[in-house]
């Protein structure tokens, strides 16, 4: 028996999907392809394999995106946390500025160390923890309550959540 060209497969798989994903069953796909339905049987066992493949590569292309994201946004942060942690100069103008403008003796500055805001540091905190769930590092906790064993793998909160 003469095998079929790769084009004539790969269209007949294109059809076998779009049959299998609107429902019809392997015997009738077989039938309308005129085909026997072990044929059918391969097709989507190759189908799935390609699905498969394909949403994993989706699912790596997507944590890759969203690290990306994590680690531009905390960036973010510790530059906003190093600007917050500056010296703020507040100027002050006593009177009233006159025609040719405001003498010095009327302007008092005023430095001010500052110790950081914590809201940065705590996007900060934010980011590494979405990066350790993202990379799966967290380890799940076991809880026992009323001798039912609970693991919890960061998904939920124990304390409020059960």
């Amino acid at each position: 028996m003469a095998r079929r060209p790769r084009v004539d497969i790969a269209k007949r798989r294109q059809v076998v999907a779009d049959l299998y994903l609107s429902g019809t069953i392997q015997a009738e796909i077989a039938e309308q392809l005129e085909v026997n339905q072990s044929t059918i049987s391969r097709d989507l066992k190759s189908l799935r394999k390609a699905w498969l493949a394909s949403a994993l590569v989706a699912i790596d292309k997507a944590k890759a995106q969203e690290l990306a994201k994590i680690d531009r946004l905390e960036r973010e942060y510790w530059t906003a946390w190093v600007r917050s942690c500056g010296d703020t100069e507040t100027v002050k103008q006593r009177g009233k500025p006159g025609s040719k403008g405001i003498s010095t003796d009327s302007i008092e500055k005023t430095s001010k160390e500052q110790s950081g805001d914590p809201r940065f540091l705590a996007g900060v905190q934010w980011c590494i923890e979405r990066r350790c769930k993202l990379f799966g590092l967290d380890e799940p906790q076991e809880f026992n309550v009323n001798d039912l064993v609970i693991q919890y793998s960061g998904n939920i909160n124990p304390t409020t959540d059960l």
